[in-house]
């Protein structure tokens, strides 16, 4: 960016005071600098909250854990499997705070003594994580817990959770490859053009009918989403359903300002009206 800017610099500054011209150059270096650092300190500042946000729900959790505890005076192996099932999260949350803080602190000592402030917050963090993480050590040994177990534990979590995401990612793309479907609106000349319909049956030319080609070049197709789309523009003064859908699933809308006008085709029944085909061809006149 600097590179960038010093041609234009120089190249303002011709015929001008050269010591004016150095001291703008540096001016602008050192608001680069400065914007840098901003950003730098954005960044830190939102992983700091993250952590933050994480250690405020450690607690609330342990709040829950000792609330199963306290309800259940006698710990049965019911009861100490829903406050093990606590502490594995909890675990894990620990592990992920442990990794950013590291890496917090790797940053901070890399960029001075001026963030000491920046420095003190993340002790004060690391002293209320080392604080929590005995509350769970005391609990887990009065309960004969070990941490392996809880370790284990979160570990599955963790694997659940990312099973959880993909197989969640899997749904909804299957879902969204379900749902496309594709339309095109032109004149028979166009859509003979590109490949999409022909004419068959009728009497030496007459009387032939526009059918969708067997092979059709679906390349032109515009892409949709049946269950979010439900009405298709055509403006012409005439348009003829050629793809296969039943009758009574769609309507040809005439527009309010023309009666010869055919405005837009409306899907009545979703489901009924892309039964037969994911393909709509919509054949108009001029």
């Amino acid at each position: 960016m600097l590179l960038a800017v010093a041609p234009l610099l120089f190249a303002s500054c011709k015929g001008e005071d050269p010591e004016k011209a150095a001291a703008l150059q540096k001016a602008d270096s050192l608001q680069a600098i400065i914007d840098s650092k901003d950003t730098e300190i954005d960044a830190l500042f939102e992983v700091l909250n993250e952590i933050e946000s994480n250690l405020t729900e450690i607690s609330s959790r342990y709040s829950q854990v000792n609330a199963i505890k306290q309800k259940n005076p006698e710990v049965n192996s019911r009861v100490k499997g829903q406050i093990t099932d606590q502490l594995a999260v909890i675990e894990g949350m620990l592990a992920k705070n442990k990794e950013k803080i590291a890496a917090l602190n790797a940053k901070v000592a890399s960029m001075g003594q001026e963030n000491s402030k920046l420095q003190e917050f993340i002790e004060s963090l690391n002293k209320r994580m080392a604080d929590q993480e005995q509350q769970i050590s005391d609990l887990m040994d009065e309960l004969t817990i070990s941490k392996a177990t809880i370790q284990k534990l979160s570990a599955n979590v963790d694997e659940l959770t990312q099973s959880n995401q993909e197989k969640d990612e899997y749904i909804a793309y299957q879902t969204a490859e379900a749902n496309k479907a594709y339309y095109i609106v032109g004149t028979y000349t166009e859509l003979k053009n590109m490949g999409i319909v022909n004419k068959s049956g009728g009497f030496i030319g007459i009387g032939k009918k526009q059918n969708t080609a067997a092979n059709m070049d679906v390349s032109h197709f515009r892409k949709i989403d049946r269950t979010q789309v439900t009405t298709i523009t055509i403006n012409q003064r005439k348009a003829q359903v050629i793809s296969k859908h039943p009758e009574g699933s769609y309507e040809l809308v005439m527009d309010d300002n023309d009666s010869k006008t055919v405005a837009y085709l409306r899907i009545l029944d979703v489901n009924a009206f892309w039964k037969f085909t994911d393909y709509l061809v919509v054949s108009t006149t001029k």
